[in-house]
C-alpha cells in the first residue's frame, strides 16, 4: 500500500465489490480514521485490542476523498487478525444505496432506510481476512466501526441489513463473544 506522510494511501481507490464486502453506511462524509476512538470503543465495548495501519495524520483538519488502511483486532494477548478497509463517498459505488434500500426494505429491515438515505460515505471490510486470520474478524471489525459511525451494516451476499445488537448475535452464533 503506498501512502504519503500523512499515512493517506495514494493513487485511485475503488470501492470494493458489494459481494465481497461488508459494507457500512455511514452519516459522516469525513474518510477520517479516529484511531484512538476506535481502539477505546473496540476495548470499552468489546473487550477487544485494534489498531490501524499506517498510522492516519490530519495536521491540517483536511482528510483524504478516499482511504484504505489494515485493522488488526483481536484479544488482548493473542494474535490479532488483520483485515482491509476501503473508504469512500457513496456515490463511488454503483448500486451501494440501491443494495442498501432493497435490504431495509426486506423484512427486518425496517428503520434502516432513512440511515441508508442519509449516508455520504462507505466503509468496507473486505470479506476475508489477510494472512489465513480469523474468519470472523471481518463482522468483528464492522461491529466495532458501526458502534463508532452510527452506521448499519450491509453484509457480502445477502439481502439484509443490521446494527451492531445483530452482529454481536451473529459473532455469538459464531462463537465469538463480545
Amino acid at each position: 500500500m503506498d501512502v504519503d506522510e500523512n499515512g493517506w494511501a495514494t493513487g485511485k481507490i475503488d470501492a470494493l465489490p458489494l459481494e465481497r464486502a461488508w459494507t457500512l453506511f455511514s452519516p459522516e462524509a469525513e474518510a477520517r480514521a479516529d484511531t484512538v476512538r476506535w481502539a477505546h470503543h473496540a476495548r470499552t465495548f468489546f473487550s477487544l485490542e485494534l489498531t490501524v495501519t499506517p498510522t492516519k495524520l490530519y495536521p491540517t483538519g483536511a482528510f483524504p476523498l478516499a482511504d484504505l488502511c489494515e485493522i488488526a483486532v483481536g484479544r488482548a494477548g493473542a494474535a490479532p487478525a488483520r483485515v482491509h478497509v476501503v473508504t469512500v463517498p457513496i456515490d463511488r459505488s454503483a448500486g451501494a444505496r440501491a443494495a442498501g434500500l432493497a435490504a431495509a426494505l426486506a423484512p427486518y429491515g425496517a428503520g434502516f432506510d432513512a440511515l441508508v438515505m442519509r449516508a455520504k460515505r462507505l466503509w468496507q471490510i473486505a470479506e476475508t481476512p489477510l494472512a489465513d486470520g480469523d474468519a470472523r474478524a471481518p463482522l468483528v471489525v464492522a461491529a466495532v466501526l458501526a458502534a463508532v459511525l452510527l452506521a448499519p451494516i450491509l453484509p457480502p451476499r445477502e439481502v439484509a441489513i443490521f446494527g451492531v445488537k445483530t452482529a454481536r448475535e451473529r459473532l455469538a452464533r459464531l462463537g465469538y463473544a463480545t
